[in-house]
C-alpha cells in the first residue's frame, strides 16, 4: 500500500541533499575568495616591481645625465688621470706641484675627493707630486731584492744595474748598493745592486 507523509514531516534525504549543496557553494565561495585574495595580493606585487623599477630607472637616468661621482686619480700620472676623467663628463685641471709621498710626476692631491658627487662638466683639480731635492733611504742591505725594487719604485726610484754572484746567503739577498744607504738620492735616480745568486 502506498505511503503519504504528511505536511508537516520532513524528508530526510531533501534535508540532506540541502546541507549538500550548502557545504558545496560555501567551498566554491572559499575558492572564489581565495582567488580574489590571490590576484588582488599578485596586483600589488606588480605595481610595487614596476615603481621600483621606474624609480630605479628614473635614478641612473638622472644620476648619469647630471651627476658623477668623483674618481680617484691619486697615485696616476696625469696622462693616465686625463684617460680616466674622459670616461666621464667631468674634466681636469692641473693646478701646479706639491711635495709628496707618491711618486714624482703622479697626482698626490685632488679636489673634490674621490666619491664626491658632482654635477655634470665639473672640474677635477689635480696636484702632482713635486720632485724631492733629496730622499735618503734605509739601508737597503740584506733585504730580498724584490721588495727592495717595490720600495725603490714607492719613493720614485729605478733600478740600474744588477750583479749576481755566488754566496752563501740567500738567493736575491741584496749585498751591497750603489749608491750607499746614507747617501742623498735624487729622485728619478737609478740603483745598482750587487745580490747573492746562492751556492748553485
Amino acid at each position: 500500500m502506498k505511503k503519504f507523509r504528511k505536511e508537516n514531516e520532513v524528508d530526510d534525504l531533501d534535508f540532506d541533499n540541502l546541507e549538500f549543496e550548502e557545504e558545496a557553494i560555501e567551498i566554491e565561495e572559499k575558492k572564489d575568495d581565495k582567488k580574489k585574495l590571490g590576484k588582488i595580493i599578485l596586483n600589488i606585487v606588480l605595481i610595487l616591481a614596476i615603481i621600483k623599477l621606474g624609480s630605479n630607472v628614473f635614478q641612473r637616468y638622472y644620476f648619469n645625465e647630471f651627476y658623477y661621482k668623483a674618481p680617484n686619480l691619486l697615485g696616476l700620472n696625469i696622462e693616465e688621470a686625463k684617460k680616466t676623467i674622459s670616461h666621464s663628463a667631468l674634466n681636469i685641471r692641473e693646478m701646479g706641484e706639491v711635495y709628496s709621498d707618491l711618486p714624482y710626476g703622479t697626482v698626490a692631491l685632488q679636489e673634490p675627493a674621490e666619491g664626491t658627487i658632482v654635477k655634470r662638466s665639473r672640474n677635477i683639480k689635480v696636484w702632482v707630486s713635486k720632485e724631492s731635492p733629496s730622499v735618503f733611504l734605509d739601508d737597503l742591505v740584506g733585504m730580498n731584492y724584490i721588495e727592495a725594487s717595490s720600495l725603490l719604485n714607492k719613493n720614485g726610484m729605478k733600478v740600474g744595474e744588477v750583479k749576481r754572484i755566488k754566496s752563501d746567503l740567500p738567493i736575491n739577498q741584496i749585498i751591497a748598493t750603489s749608491p750607499k744607504s746614507g747617501e742623498p738620492i735624487s729622485r728619478g735616480q737609478k740603483f745598482d745592486f750587487l745580490i747573492s745568486n746562492g751556492l748553485e
